[in-house]
């Protein structure tokens, strides 16, 4: 079972997809087919490669303090997946059995260099012909290691001259339509947010309030409902159509530049989402309902699915022999 919830909220289990191609080295430079470096047999094996010379040893960036190894790497048809472990370090902490009284317990100290690892999956999806494939990577509440792999594996493939890259835009697009397009999400209501007020500004009150908001509830079968739809709607996946709430709610005695945060609120299965219109829309993680972290095997079945259908997307031509199976 998988559903989909937007990317700002906590998940508490799920993964994201994310269109994976390839470029030289250079940030400029235009995209590759996948059959490049025909040295290497193509990406596929040259990430097969990489992903292998990397394995179990692990790589620090010292920037972001945050370490990462991949542990197990296994390859089928389109697919290959990685189980790559990844931590922060940087500081002294402290960890305790949480299942003890504490009173009794006494914490273990972790070192500045310690790093606490956590297990992710990242299956690629690499097609033998185009220029587009599929990152798909695990998400445990907020935490993901889709930046981490891709560092880990452009390490070893910049010897080959070429570069991974992702994007989301086409794909998390798609995903917010098929979203927004369920009848069982609904469109409850519009929050506008002023935290920045200045004296020559617009304000709630005269009082030193450090942050105000105005909300109003849209009415089930009203103009004004059916106007913040169409209008959230519209701008799915095209960054200049973001619209102006405060107009479109017929607020006088305020502009669109006196809130900070202008947002559309959703609920789907009772739970509430807050879309902000001013910024880019948040990655869109799909949900998976489960109480326990899936095996290896029970990620791949259940992220196939989605995987053929975002391929299909971007015009890749999806053989009868796409579909990886790893065993646990």
């Amino acid at each position: 079972m998988r559903r989909a919830t937007e990317g700002g909220e906590m998940t508490t289990y799920g993964y994201r997809v994310a269109e994976l191609f390839i470029t030289r080295p250079r940030k400029q430079t235009p995209r590759i087919a996948l059959t490049e470096p025909e040295a290497a047999g193509g990406l596929y094996q040259a990430v097969f490669k990489a992903a292998n010379d990397a394995l179990a040893r692990g790589e620090k960036d010292e920037v972001r303090r945050h370490y990462t190894r991949i542990s197990q790497v296994r390859a089928d048809a389109w697919g290959i997946l990685l189980t790559v472990k990844g931590g922060d370090y940087g500081e002294p902490r402290e960890v305790i059995d949480v299942d003890a009284d504490e009173t009794l317990g006494n914490p273990r100290s972790i070192g500045q260099s310690d790093a606490v690892l956590s297990d992710f999956y990242s299956l690629l999806i690499i097609p033998p012909y185009g220029e587009s494939g599929l990152l798909i990577t695990e998400v445990k509440g907020r935490s993901h290691l889709q930046g981490a792999t891709l560092r880990q594996l452009n390490y070893k493939l910049r010897d080959l001259g070429v570069f991974l890259r992702i994007t989301s835009d086409a794909v998390d697009a798609q995903a917010w339509r098929e979203f927004l397009a369920d009848d069982a999400v609904g469109v409850t209501g519009v929050e506008l947010v002023q935290s920045t007020p200045s004296p020559d500004r617009t304000r709630f009150t005269s009082e030193n309030v450090r942050r105000s908001w105005l909300h109003l509830d849209l009415e089930n079968g009203s103009q004004l409902k059916a106007k913040v739809v169409n209008a959230l709607r519209a701008m799915i996946g095209q960054p200049d159509r973001r619209p102006r709430l405060v107009g479109l709610v017929g607020l006088r005695d305020f502009a669109d530049e006196d809130f900070d945060e202008e947002r559309i609120i959703t609920v789907r299965d009772g739970k509430e989402r807050k879309l902000d219109v001013r910024s880019s829309w948040p990655r869109f993680t799909y949900r998976i309902d489960t109480e326990e972290r899936l095996t290896a095997a029970e990620f791949v079945d259940e992220v196939a699915s989605t995987a053929r259908d975002a391929l299909t997307f971007l015009n890749v031509d999806v053989a009868a022999n796409w579909r990886p199976v790893v065993d646990d």
